[in-house]
């Protein structure tokens, strides 16, 4: 017989609902019962799975619709969902709205899509301003919506009204929280920024609140059966044993890195050894690969351009250099900081980074190389995304970018000697053979 767990998703139906709040809220909720959360978070989403940590007390898992599409990678967004769920509890966070994937695909790699491929039920987020559009909304495809918390309730509402109101729609009011300017996070981009000291707070009053409205039994009954299958197991991957350091840059202008990818580096034999290119001197010693994540170099590009030391380190360096979107930047000869004045960079891509007044080349895109690079093939694929307000003089044109709705192409990454180096983000499981290919070349290197 199959065993079962408490699981459901948070969605809305678009960004700025508060549902990151209410998600973190609900953690929160929970671990006070005394219960462990393993919490998601749908798509490439690098600061909401800090909110998470942060209150959950354990890392968060991207559940990513487009690298681990089922007719692309099939049966992987299973493995990895179960495979986390450690906890007694899992809560996914959706990204952006309910239905929002590929753009002019439908529903296709949206927070729904994962829903359904897991079989989760959905609570949506809802404003109160919003009510009146939540049942065209949810005519527009099918779904695994079955109840309601309610955000920014005026005082003086009538909570049986909306209660009504949403049985009509058959839907359950599972929880509501009243207007409160205390409760906001401060926003950037789509997003919000990284995590402050006064989270706890703002999450401890939301808890507080939310606890006096929320329907305990009925989210009891949001569960998640967890199949005995052979292919999708709770038990944790075998880790190989270390044989290459890396040097992993993770600061306050470092920091958005997938889970998921250190522990597919380990599984892989990498020992990973953490340090900061604002802080620290020099990279660490005896150090077999170099990589720098993405983050927000722009916010500390004076610090980053007077660490000399540490630019210097990394410029002589004889050791392959990974680097996405804010890493690349950052080793620019200059790059811009977001006032748009110039800073010194590492040197080695010989171009600048520059800011400009919107996104550029955003979303999906599924990358081919054009030659054997140290963590590509020539011809082989893998998905990824770019994300970011600023472009480059010096792209590169070692892979071609394809949008996933095939509306956008272009050429990008740096690949030559030891670097492979641009703005779209990487994802290792599911595209292990990039590890592969990057220990061949550490042989080969070894070998010489």
């Amino acid at each position: 017989m199959n065993s079962k767990k408490q699981a459901f998703m948070v969605s809305a139906m678009k960004s700025g609902s508060g549902k990151t709040l209410i998600t973190l809220g609900l953690i929160n909720i929970l671990k006070r019962a005394g219960k462990s959360v393993s919490i998601y978070k749908t798509g490439p989403d690098y600061i909401d799975t800090m909110y998470h940590e942060k209150i959950a007390g354990s890392p968060s898992t991207n559940l990513d619709p487009y690298f681990l599409e089922p007719s692309f990678k099939p049966g992987e967004l299973k493995k990895l969902f179960f495979r986390n769920l450690k906890g007694d509890v899992a809560i996914i966070e959706g990204a952006m709205g309910l239905f929002d994937g590929i753009y002019g695909e439908g529903k296709r790699c949206s927070a729904c899509s994962v829903s359904e491929e897991l079989n989760v039920d959905v609570i949506m987020v809802v404003d109160m301003d919003e009510l009146d559009n939540l049942s065209a909304y949810l005519q527009s495809f099918t779904h695994c919506v079955k109840a309601v918390i309610v955000n920014k309730v005026e005082k003086n509402t009538d909570i049986n009204m909306i209660r009504s109101r949403l049985n009509e729609l058959g839907l359950f009011l599972i929880g509501y929280l009243y207007f409160d300017t205390d409760f906001y996070i401060e926003s950037r981009h789509l997003g919000l920024y990284e995590p402050q000291k006064d989270i706890f707070n703002i999450v401890d009053k939301v808890s507080d609140e939310l606890s006096k409205t929320l329907d305990f039994t009925m989210l009891e009954n949001y569960y998640v059966e967890i199949p005995r299958d052979t292919d999708i197991t709770t038990e944790d991957l075998t880790i190989n044993p270390r044989k290459y350091r890396l040097a992993f840059a993770y600061d306050e202008a470092f920091s958005f890195t997938y889970e998921e990818n250190i522990k597919v580096l380990e599984e892989y034999g990498f020992e990973i050894v953490k340090f900061s290119p604002v802080h620290d001197k020099k990279l660490p010693d005896n150090i077999d690969l170099l990589w720098l994540s993405g983050g927000y170099p722009e916010l500390y590009a004076r610090e980053l351009s007077s660490n000399t030391a540490m630019l210097d380190s990394i410029y002589d360096s004889d050791i392959p250099i990974i680097a996405e979107c804010g890493g690349f930047i950052y080793l620019h000869k200059s790059f811009e900081n977001n006032k748009g004045e110039s800073f010194k960079g590492v040197g080695l891509i010989d171009g600048k980074a520059f800011k400009t007044k919107k996104l550029v080349r955003f979303g999906y895109i599924e990358i081919e190389a054009g030659s054997d690079s140290i963590l590509m093939k020539r011809n082989q694929r893998i998905r990824s995304h770019e994300f970011h307000y600023y472009d480059s003089t010096c792209n590169g044109d070692y892979a071609h970018a394809i949008k996933a709705n095939k509306s956008k192409e272009w050429d990008c990454i740096n690949a030559h000697n030891n670097i492979f180096a641009g703005f779209p983000h990487i994802y290792l499981r599911g595209y292990e053979f990039l590890l592969q290919n990057l220990i061949s070349f550490l042989e080969r290197k070894k070998d010489v």
